[in-house]
């Protein structure tokens, strides 16, 4: 039966000695190295070849407690009283369909613009022919006569 090694005793990747090198280096903002002790613990990071060698390197530093996963409660789904249930909606675009109102709304939609269409041809030219006549108008008013000069007039 084979044996299966600790797993301090496994080899380390590039990328845990990557995170030890970032959390001793978090640590020395925090003024817990300094930067002699940092310098030797990254050499030191490194060059180790276990995962036990990095384990040893971060053991005498606070690790931040991961909190423990909390049992998870079975959410009740509840409606709220503004939003209405998709089948709701379903119904009463239904029945707004059977009803016909729809299509009641849409003809009063299109009678109401052919009304204003029928009025501009109807009213049209003589809104144009009374603008014409405005317009003219201005053109020739009568200038009033000049002052009468009291005098002799030939």
């Amino acid at each position: 039966m084979p044996s299966q090694r600790p797993y301090s005793e496994i080899r380390a990747s590039d990328a845990e000695r990557e995170r030890v090198v970032a959390f001793l280096r978090e640590h020395a903002l925090l003024g817990r190295l300094d930067n002699e002790e940092l310098e030797e613990r990254i050499g030191q990071a490194y060059a180790a070849v276990t995962v036990g060698d990095l384990e040893r390197l971060i053991a005498d530093l606070p690790r931040p407690n991961a909190p423990s996963p909390r049992p998870r409660r079975q959410v009740q789904h509840r409606h709220r009283r503004g939003n209405p249930s998709p089948a709701l909606v379903v119904a009463g675009v239904m029945l707004l369909f059977i009803t016909g109102i729809p299509f009641v709304a849409v003809g009063a939609a299109f009678a109401a613009i052919a009304i204003v269409f029928a009025l501009s041809f109807a009213l049209g030219p003589l809104i144009l022919i009374a603008l014409i006549i405005a317009a003219v108008s201005r053109r020739h008013r009568h200038r009033p006569p000049p002052p009468m000069r009291w005098g002799r007039v030939y």
